[in-house]
């Protein structure tokens, strides 16, 4: 890349400042400077590479068939998985977690979904049940639990509630179930509006005209419009404020040394609400940026000092694309012009260095050079009738109409199930904003549909405000490693931290998973310092059922074990539904209703009434402390429901009535064996009296009325023993001195039944075809809401295909919604309309 030397680009009467414009990241692009200067900017660049080669952001993006719900649909989710640095499809990670949560914070639902190439597929089923609201889906990578919360992917969706229709034709009204109603919780009335001040570049400093931006949120996080004035410690005006887009704003004024600054609010909902400003700093750097349609304008000023050499670098995640050098002397402004065409599309980090390397003050900006990737969806016809087939010509252009290659994803869906919410997320708004912003970012989709003069001046308020919380300069530059609690997760695993009874950490402790569905699985992990384990290695679609059990490396087993089950919920209050849906919204409403009813009419029709069922089991074999392996994997004798216990012994009690146990011989002299498929051939069973290991000889002549149970363990089994189970076991309980006693309140020491979710296999979405040759249909053909969903289109470097799918029985307004994202990481976007009659 091209090296200007000594470029003067901050400019005064006394002084000049260089920069390395088109910079190339090697040590002869720095010879040019002086040595001291060059080993500062070498150690900041290469800090910056190796925090992103050790950090490895991920970012997470899922589209959505639809952007509003009623109860008892399915969503159906595409996920996209991106490297947050160069936005390419990421195959660091293999498993997505998806949670919906409720406005009480309570996990509703919680789907795994399995990634190939950074890409996968879900459905999430709402029930009919399900309580309207506002609901928050969070997704998020194992290994994105390492940069916090703030950074995984949000969405607020809007849930309502299902059909008030009778259950079924002919139901009686006792048998007709009505639509609940919305349950969030009323708004906290006692809380305030947030409202915040923000100096650009992060102080407050005497002497120098400061931008100042502010923003106003209620108590969910969205703007509220607000205006007011800007008062002294003498309560004089210094500034006039009103806000712009989603609450937010800026303000300029010179603050004085020694003054307290307050916001007074004119706007009625906030009258008598008066908010300190920062405190002013009698000396340091203002850093300000102004972006046109083609660069940023950037002033420095100082105060308080005599100045002295400075720096800033400008970067794109872990790309840095500028870097200024210069000397900064008394009150003197300077000035430069960095062209946007320097750094890749995205939010661009500006950070000021003093000589030493030492970070002094910090902006963010947007640069918005590449357009996203444009999606046409051209219909064959403009109107359809209904069963007609519908083709779709899909194509994929860059900027310059050239055709690109891309994976996508399409919806079909009502109209108005979309029109009330226009500024929603889209793949562009989350690969190239929010996934760098901490925090909610209220319709994020806003800064990207139309651009403009303005929507450019409110993505630079948002800029100004939402702040900047990747890293932190400090321990990059020292050089430390980004914490690593998480691992990557390249399959389905289970992890968490054994503890010994007084709840210190077990390290080193033998933990062993016994798999017994859906295929058996045998595993063995030795736990770290801090008696932290993992196991990996799981998948299927069905639940796990298995095993836990944990040893010291001396045997023992008082050990209890805490899983990890994912992230803290977040506690941010969500708005409630408005009390009345938009006319538009209220009519796609109404069409899914119906298709729920039509369903449920289908389903009625087609179920088989039932006389009375009777239910006959066994009695659920209880917890018990003595008890080393889950009772599930074992064949078990019940003494006290055998009437022939009462003169007998324990072995002459158990003759022939365990397929597989053999007893010979009389006693004392009697033999056992246990046939198994793993069992060794003529060896004896490990026999257990009450948990502790005895020889064959112990039972003889054992009283059969003493004993509560015997339990029978066969070939893998008995694989939790290791070899001293090789010929299966024989565990005999004795009666607990009350008969009242509930097992239930035993807990087993170092023992834990696990019952864990799977992959979440996709369903097929249910499109029918019609016409000739076609399948005779199974069921009736009732999409109204969603017509159609595709999550695997695969764009060539021709950048077409063609679908084809068929109208259902439905008449309205659909939309065609695609996105997607290209092998160099541009977003892809696109829509149409499709008319049914």
């Amino acid at each position: 890349m091209e090296l200007r030397r000594y470029l003067p680009a901050f400019r005064s009467t006394t002084t000049r400042i260089w920069l390395l414009a088109g910079l190339a990241l090697s040590l002869a692009s720095f010879r040019l400077l002086p040595p001291d200067d060059l080993e500062v900017l070498r150690h900041i660049v290469l800090s910056v590479q190796q925090f992103y080669d050790k950090a490895r952001p991920e970012t997470v993006y899922l589209h959505l068939d639809k952007d509003t719900y009623t109860a008892g649909e399915t969503i159906w989710l595409r996920a996209y998985v991106a490297d947050a640095g160069q936005h390419r499809l990421d195959t660091l990670s293999k498993v997505l977690h998806v949670d919906l949560i409720s406005s009480r914070q309570q996990l509703v639902s919680r789907r795994t979904l399995e990634l190939a190439g950074g890409l996968g597929q879900g459905d999430l089923a709402l029930p009919d049940t399900l309580a309207p609201g506002t609901y928050l889906l969070r997704a998020y990578t194992g290994w994105m639990r390492n940069a916090g919360p703030d950074f995984f992917y949000t969405r607020r969706l809007q849930v309502w509630p299902a059909a008030d229709a009778e259950a079924a034709p002919g139901s009686s009204k006792s048998e007709r179930r009505p639509a609940r109603h919305a349950q969030q919780p009323p708004a906290p009335k006692s809380l305030p509006p947030d409202v915040q001040f923000f100096p650009e570049g992060g102080n407050l400093v005497a002497g120098i005209g400061n931008v100042v931006a502010f923003k106003a949120v209620d108590y969910t996080g969205r703007g509220l419009a607000v205006a007011g004035q800007v008062l002294d410690s003498d309560n004089h005006p210094v500034a006039a404020f009103q806000s712009r887009h989603g609450g937010m704003g800026t303000l300029r004024f010179t603050p004085a040394e020694g003054q307290r600054y307050r916001a007074a609010f004119s706007t009625p909902a906030l009258a008598g609400l008066s908010v300190p400003l920062p405190a002013v700093q009698a000396k340091g750097y203002v850093l300000q940026v102004v972006p046109t349609a083609d660069a940023f304008e950037i002033s420095i000023r100082q105060h308080g000092s005599s100045g002295g050499p400075i720096l800033l670098l400008g970067q794109v995640g872990s790309t840095v694309g500028y870097i200024g050098r210069g000397q900064v002397q008394g009150p003197e402004a300077f000035m430069a012009r960095v062209p946007k065409s320097k750094f890749a599309s995205g939010v661009v980090h500006f950070t000021l260095f003093d000589g030493q390397g030492h970070p002094l003050a910090e902006r963010l900006a947007f640069a918005r050079n590449e357009a996203a990737l444009h999606i046409t969806l051209t219909p064959d016809r403009a109107v359809y009738r209904a069963h007609e087939p519908v083709r779709v010509l899909v194509a994929v252009t860059d900027a310059s109409g050239r055709p690109a290659a891309a994976q996508l994803s399409l919806a079909v869906a009502d109209a108005n199930a979309n029109a009330t919410a226009p500024a929603a997320d889209n793949i562009a708004a989350r690969l190239l904003l929010t996934a760098d912003l901490a925090g909610y970012v209220e319709d994020p989709g806003y800064y990207f549909q139309n651009p403009s003069p303005e929507t450019d001046q409110a993505l630079d308020d948002l800029l100004l405000t939402q702040g900047w919380r990747r890293f932190a300069w400090e321990p990059v530059l020292a050089g430390q490693a980004p914490v690593r609690d998480f691992g990557v997760e390249r399959s389905l695993g289970i992890g968490g931290q054994i503890t010994q009874s007084n709840g210190t950490p077990s390290p080193h402790s033998v933990l062993t998973y016994l798999q017994a569905k859906p295929s058996k699985q045998f595993l063995s992990v030795e736990t770290d310092d801090e008696g932290r384990f993992l196991l990996n290695g799981l998948g299927g679609c069905d639940t796990l059922r298995a095993t836990l059990q944990a040893r010291t490396a001396k045997g023992r087993r008082n050990l209890t074990f805490h899983l990890d089950n994912g992230p803290a919920l977040p506690t941010q209050p969500l708005p409630p539904l408005p009390a009345t849906p938009e006319p538009s919204l209220a009519a796609a409403i109404q069409r899914s209703q119906a298709q729920q009813a039509d369903e449920q009419r289908y389903r009625s029709a087609t179920t088989i009434a039932l006389g009375t069922v009777r239910v006959q089991g066994t009695r659920e074999v209880t917890a018990d402390a003595r008890r080393l392996y889950s009772p599930g994997n074992a064949t078990v004798v019940d003494f006290t429901q055998i009437p022939a216990a009462n003169g007998s012994t324990v072995l002459q009690l158990l003759q022939g009535r365990v397929a597989g146990l053999t007893i010979t011989g009389a006693e004392p002299n009697i033999q056992v064996q246990i046939r198994g498929t793993t069992s060794l051939s003529g060896s004896s069973p490990l026999v257990l009296l009450d948990g502790v290991p005895v020889t064959i000889d112990a039972l003889a002549f054992y009283p059969a009325t003493d004993v509560e149970r015997v339990e029978v363990l066969k070939g893998g089994q008995a694989a939790i023993f290791g070899s001293r189970g090789s010929g299966g076991v024989l565990a005999v309980y004795t009666r607990r001195g009350s008969p009242t006693y509930d097992h239930r309140q035993d807990l087993v020491p170092g023992v834990l039944a696990l019952r864990q979710a799977a992959f979440n296999c996709p369903r097929q979405f249910y499109a029918p075809r019609y016409g000739a040759g076609a399948p005779p249909l199974t069921r009736p053909d009732n999409r109204r809401s969603t017509l159609y969903w595709n999550p695997n289109i695969s764009i060539d470097a021709s950048g077409q295909a063609q679908l084809t799918f068929y109208t259902s029985e439905a008449t309205g307004s659909f939309r065609l919604s695609a996105e997607g994202i290209s092998p160099a990481g541009q977003p892809a976007l696109g829509s149409n309309a499709l008319e049914i009659k």
